[in-house]
């Protein structure tokens, strides 16, 4: 997919699917969840990451569905990050299957992040190392 840089594989699970046999709608939420941790893993790469302290919250999620996920499916999230502020940053992540080595849209997201430390129940701004490491990642500089 172009202007992505990050892939990650989804596994679907039998108990993803609904009564109508697709994926419900719940479980993308869950998809793109694990995308954005792989992400972050992979690109930001700092121990104490998910500390129970320091940590991230979405404040806003969009999923715009195309098609249905159907058990079997061979199942991608692309994750990047699109922009990045002082307290939050936006992420968009786009859900394709893959079928004969060609990528069908299934779903489109944004999200808003915000950094918030739970101790004091405040966001938090985001450390200049993290924003170096995505902005790196992303080719902003």
């Amino acid at each position: 997919m172009k202007n992505f840089n990050h892939k990650t594989q989804i596994q679907i699970r039998f108990v993803d699917m609904d009564m109508m046999g697709h994926a419900n709608n719940s479980v993308y939420s869950n998809y793109i969840e694990y995308a954005r941790m792989k992400y972050f893993d992979d690109v930001v790469a700092e121990e104490g990451l998910w500390s129970k302290s320091d940590g991230l919250i979405i404040a806003r999620l969009e999923i715009d569905f195309r098609r249905p996920i159907v058990f079997g499916d061979n199942i991608f999230v692309y994750t990047r990050c699109i922009r990045i502020g002082n307290k939050s940053f936006d992420m968009e992540c786009v859900i394709v299957r893959n079928t004969n080595d060609k990528e069908e849209v299934i779903a489109e997201t944004k999200a808003v992040i915000v950094c918030f430390d739970y101790k004091v129940n405040k966001t938090i701004v985001i450390s200049e190392e993290r924003k170096k490491k995505i902005a790196q990642y992303e080719n902003y500089i």
